[in-house]
């Protein structure tokens, strides 16, 4: 049996959190089901435990303020619109940065190759 790379391993993950966050924007933000909720307080969890803290946290953040939601009788603003849009761009940053870092190991076979700036304005030796 193959064991799954980091970078699979991420992809799964953040494919996961953008399910989750897809599943919430089709039910929309006043009527959020139960599963939901819990599937937005398990990748919280899941992320946190991965070392995506700022992820994890926004997830937090949003899980909470939809659960207050469910039981408010009055419209207000609480910023969960905002939240929810920060999640997406950052899970679309992670998916970027990924897809960079796989294309990086690919072509330079998992070496990270420094660049010598002291070599950039060196002067050609003459013969």
């Amino acid at each position: 049996m193959r064991t799954m790379g980091k970078e699979e391993a991420l992809a799964g993950l953040l494919d996961e959190a953008g399910g989750v966050l897809e599943e919430l924007y089709q039910s929309g933000f006043d009527r959020v089901h139960d599963s939901t909720l819990e599937a937005l307080e398990r990748m919280a969890k899941l992320t946190g435990e991965y070392g995506m803290e700022y992820l994890s946290g926004m997830l937090c953040q949003l899980t909470k303020g939809l659960a207050m939601r469910r039981h408010r009788m009055e419209q207000k603003e609480d910023g969960i619109t905002e939240i929810y849009v920060k999640l997406n761009e950052y899970l679309y940053l992670c998916r970027e940065k990924a897809a960079c870092d796989t294309g990086k190991n690919y072509y330079t076979d998992g070496e990270v190759k420094q660049y010598d700036e002291s070599k950039r304005h060196a002067q050609p030796e003459a013969d």
